[in-house]
């Protein structure tokens, strides 16, 4: 049932996104520009098609893309240089019990997907499926497509508009295009915002090379150590505002906005300032744990 409920939200994703992509064009765009093919019209159409087909290429591979499962014969090195996550009471390793194995740095079990993904952002429904290390990309990317696109519609539609304020009888303007003028403003202002809003978020995240669940460990850190529960900890992955874009989108700025393989294996992280910090960072995190503030 949780299968089927996912292909049908994904379904209805792309429908919207169709929607919005094209019925402007059809039933706004096109008899705008009398019915005729015109190199204006090309050059108004042809970018905002291009962004489209990135949008939905982005967004597909972010629905079929494995986001990164962990290999059963993983094990952590304590002689590794790469350091490793410990668990509060015990001291040893992140050991998940529902999938038998242990769990590298960043990786967290997800509850729908049953499994846990690398560098495990969050499960995200409106692409069925979790967004981790071998997809963040892709959506990283499906995001900044939508908020160019619909940037974009929203100035063609908003020209469309004006025009049909200027015009002196109301009637050049027939009522089914009047009709996908408003359905097209109450279906694309309201994506812009909300998911403008979450991409603000995801850019500003990726700029710091944190996740979403590293996002909500690092709120409840700041808590108990204004609390005085807890000393200060400095988060071992952010290595720069540049290397944290280069580790998710590769290291050629050229290639960021298209769809590519992220470097490494999901499995270790070049760390900020050394092993030293990463140990005492772990030896803290058991501190924060045991204080009664389990792992998300």
């Amino acid at each position: 049932m949780g299968r089927l409920l996912g292909r049908i939200v994904v379904g209805l994703t792309l429908g919207l996104i169709s929607f919005i992509s094209y019925s402007l064009q059809i039933f706004v765009i096109w008899p705008w520009y009398g019915r005729e093919l015109s190199i204006e019209l090309l050059v108004l159409l042809g970018p905002f098609n291009v962004l489209v087909g990135l949008l939905f290429w982005n967004y597909w591979l972010c629905v079929v893309t494995d986001p990164g499962a962990v290999p059963h014969e993983w094990h952590p090195d304590p002689q590794s240089a790469d350091g490793y996550e410990v668990k509060a009471l015990t001291g040893g390793p992140r050991f998940c019990r529902a999938c038998n194995h242990y769990k590298p740095p960043r990786a967290h079990h997800c509850k729908q997907c049953k499994r846990c993904v690398l560098r495990m952002d969050h499960h995200c429904p409106w692409v069925n499926n979790c967004v981790g290390y071998y997809n963040y990309g892709h959506f990283i990317r499906f995001l900044f497509y939508v908020d160019v696109a619909c940037s974009y519609h929203a100035v063609m539609l908003t020209r469309r508009v004006f025009d049909v304020m200027g015009q002196y009888y109301i009637e050049a303007v027939s009522n089914t295009e009047m009709v996908f003028i408003i359905l097209n403003f109450v279906t694309c202002i309201p994506v812009l915002m909300l998911v403008g809003g979450f991409s603000l978020y995801h850019f500003y995240c990726l700029s710091g090379n944190t996740t979403t669940i590293e996002g909500w460990e690092k709120d409840k850190v700041a808590t108990l150590v204004r609390r005085g529960k807890i000393r200060a900890i400095k988060f071992p992955y952010n290595i720069g505002v540049r290397r944290n874009y280069e580790s998710i989108l590769g290291k050629n700025p050229m290639m960021w906005f298209c769809p590519t393989v992220p470097p490494g294996d999901g499995l270790k992280y070049q760390l900020a300032e050394g092993d030293g910090k990463w140990v005492e960072l772990s030896q803290q995190r058991a501190e924060y744990e045991s204080g009664g503030y389990p792992e998300p």
